[in-house]
């Protein structure tokens, strides 16, 4: 990450979702992703060492890429000073200090910016800026209009076994199964203990007349075979995670190896359009251990193969949650999005938007909500620009639409009353 570009998102980030009220905050979140979307994409351009350093390693006459990234750096700090100023206009008076904080620090990133505003040619960054917003704007008028034409609510709260289950065995079948899933020696034992989790779930839901028909145990079933093919190849050295990068998997076992783990890892993480057959919840945040215990380091070349189909996968996911009003699942989408990209910084932005997407879904009905609810924004903000440089690394263009998604999934989401049916 460019080092004088990092502290200015993270200033903004703590101030950006403190803000009152919560039509200036989600406007501030749409900024941040902006600025998450330029920071991440200087992070992956050679000599982005630091703020002067970019200015100075770009040329006078700056190209496209350049004037783009600048221009979203531009976007997002004005997008969060105009929030700031909303705040101060229609806040309450006990939270203006902290819009006056917001809009001080956008001031200030809008000041530090100047070097690569002049480098960039001034006006034609602001033109990028600009157009981006219109774009912007544009595409929220045509999703508003979408969700206005649909407004059937959410039919009950989803809940999972170990959280407000009634049934003690289920609970703790399914504590038993996520448990070795995350801390299981080896594949094998990992496995099992996602088809425990999967099949818990499943009865819990049943009981409640909530499932129908076992998809995601089933989905479970194809990690038999792949052990087996796996066991097979590793020999007497067995399965055990230490030992996975060694195994010698061919490019084409690695590549079939991978299609199974990835899908159910995404079956696991419950991305639209397959949000009801493949519930997300606390089963999520198995799917993520599943790719980064066993998949990635058993079969990283194959996932890198199939990452044409895996990231649209994630993108459209995190577009269909944005569309719906559904925070969480949006923020699992671009987890899962990150995971696929395969970049050092995946795994540390799986995680934090996966722990942020569960903590908005399990966030306390009463008082502490809000507070649990913004706490979870502002660690998902955090972890976008490592997200988006992951995806840079990979996939650019689906990279750029995940962040639009993720902008919307913002605007759409935070503070707001329960998802529509879609």
């Amino acid at each position: 990450m460019p080092v004088g570009l990092l502290p200015l998102y993270v200033l903004l980030v703590l101030a950006a979702t403190a803000v009152e009220p919560p039509a200036a905050r989600r406007l501030a979140f749409v900024g941040l992703v902006s600025f998450a979307l330029g920071l991440a994409a200087y992070a992956v351009s050679p000599g982005s060492d630091d703020l002067i350093g970019i200015a100075r390693a770009a040329p006078a006459s700056a190209d496209a890429f350049f004037r783009v990234n600048t221009g979203l750096l531009l976007l997002g700090a004005i997008v969060c000073a105009v929030a700031a100023a909303h705040a101060i206009r229609r806040g309450p008076t006990p939270s203006a200090g902290r819009a006056l904080a917001l809009l001080g620090i956008g001031g200030f990133v809008l000041w530090s910016l100047a070097p690569l505003i002049a480098r960039s040619g001034g006006w034609l960054a602001a033109v990028a800026a600009g157009a981006m917003a219109l774009l912007a704007l544009l595409a929220g008028v045509a999703i508003r209009g979408l969700r206005g034409a649909r407004s059937q609510p959410d039919p009950a709260p989803v809940e999972w076994p170990g959280a407000r289950s009634r049934s003690p065995a289920l609970a703790a079948g399914f504590g038993v199964g996520a448990l070795a899933t995350i801390a299981g020696p080896n594949a094998g034992v990992v496995f099992v203990g996602l088809g425990l989790s999967a099949l818990a779930d499943f009865l819990d839901r049943r009981r409640r007349g909530a499932g129908r028909f076992p998809w995601l145990p089933v989905a479970t079933l194809a990690l038999a075979p792949t052990w087996w093919f796996m066991a097979t190849v590793a020999g007497p050295a067995g399965l055990s995670l230490a030992a996975l990068p060694e195994v010698p998997f061919s490019p084409a076992a690695e590549r079939l190896v991978a299609i199974p783990l990835g899908l159910v890892s995404w079956a696991f993480l419950g991305l639209w359009p397959m949000h009801r057959p493949f519930p997300d919840g606390l089963l999520a945040p198995l799917g993520i251990v599943l790719w980064l215990r066993v998949a990635s380091p058993a079969v990283a070349g194959g996932l890198e193969h199939w990452q044409p189909l895996f990231v649209p996968l994630g993108v459209l996911g995190l577009w269909g949650a944005a569309v719906t009003g559904r925070g969480p699942a949006a923020y699992n989408a671009l987890a899962f999005v990150a995971l696929a990209s395969e970049a050092p910084s995946s795994a540390a932005a799986a995680l934090i938007l996966g722990a942020s997407g569960l903590g908005l879904r399990i966030a306390p009905a009463r008082a502490p909500r809000h507070a649990a609810q913004r706490l979870a924004w502002m660690l998902a903000a955090l972890a976008l620009p490592f997200a988006f440089e992951a995806g840079f690394r990979s996939q650019v263009i689906y990279t750029l639409v995940a962040g639009a998604g993720t902008a919307l999934a913002g605007w759409t989401s935070m503070d707001r009353p329960p998802p529509i049916v879609l």
